[in-house]
């Protein structure tokens, strides 16, 4: 926390911080209030410039969406010390079980508005980079077994010809508030990619069966149902295997993090896929 509080007595405004929201290994996340604006702060941790997450890409990429609400509005950025601001929107963490047709169909809906924001690919990278990234990072451990099959899977399933659109890329169910209206957050990992991953990543995230797959993919393609399922239950299958990569370059670049990272229980489900 005395690292938490020097870097809060560098902020210029008026800020008063309050509860840990969530702590992990890239950053911590807290409820404040700045400048008599309730707000969520998130403090870097040396995990973030490691994975070479580029955040003033990700705060550029924020302001050129704004206008779509699709997100909390950045109030505060400081990039030397890893210091980010957001407006706080009051919410709970989405979830399906009430509603659920609706939820979902809307989910779809706005998925669709994110791949269909035009930015310019000089902007943001494409996410063939990131996976070159995590070959980088676990260069001595390619000949593991499930790495192998993790990157294998990519290179069976990416298809250069498909459509290539901005995408969030982590549409996991904690980066998804439900105020009126659905948001989402921690946007850095977004690029350039295929739609599948996004639509399998909230498959996935949301353990969705076939019906409630169906009124997602309706409420992402309308009735024009262009989606091809067989591609997509192997998107589905690649966001498991890169939730592992991520964790073992989590691992690879601080070891401390291996029990966190539950790498064992990960390592069995991925066995018995």
């Amino acid at each position: 926390m005395d690292n938490i509080q020097k870097k809060v007595n560098k902020i210029s405004g008026d800020i008063e911080l309050y509860d840990e929201i969530k702590s992990g290994p890239i950053s911590k996340i807290y409820s404040c209030n700045f400048n008599n604006i309730n707000s969520i702060i998130r403090f870097d941790l040396p995990l973030a410039s490691k994975l070479k997450l580029d955040r003033k890409k990700e705060i550029t990429i924020l302001k050129k969406i704004s206008s779509l609400n699709l997100s909390p509005h950045i109030l505060y950025k400081n990039y030397h010390e890893g210091i980010y601001i957001w407006e706080y929107i009051p919410g709970v963490e989405l979830s399906i079980s009430n509603n659920q047709d609706f939820i979902l169909q809307d989910l779809g809906q706005e998925l669709k508005k994110i791949h269909q924001i035009k930015l310019p690919k000089k902007l943001i990278k494409n996410f063939n980079e990131s996976i070159f990234s995590y070959k980088e990072l676990l260069h001595d451990l390619l000949e593991e077994k499930l790495i192998r099959k993790g990157f294998a899977l990519y290179t069976e399933i990416y298809n250069e010809d498909d459509p290539c659109v901005f995408s969030h890329n982590d549409l996991n169910r904690t980066n998804l508030l439900f105020s009126n209206k659905i948001y989402f957050l921690d946007w850095e990992y977004a690029s350039f990619n295929s739609p599948y991953f996004d639509i399998a990543s909230l498959i996935a995230s949301f353990n969705l069966n076939k019906e409630e797959t169906n009124i997602l993919l309706k409420g992402y393609s309308g009735n024009s149902f262009t989606i091809n399922l067989e591609k997509l239950k192997k998107w589905v299958i690649f966001t498991y295997y890169l939730d592992y990569l991520w964790r073992k370059s989590i691992v690879q670049l601080d070891n401390s993090y291996h029990k966190s990272m539950k790498l064992d229980k990960i390592e069995q489900f991925l066995l018995n896929l």
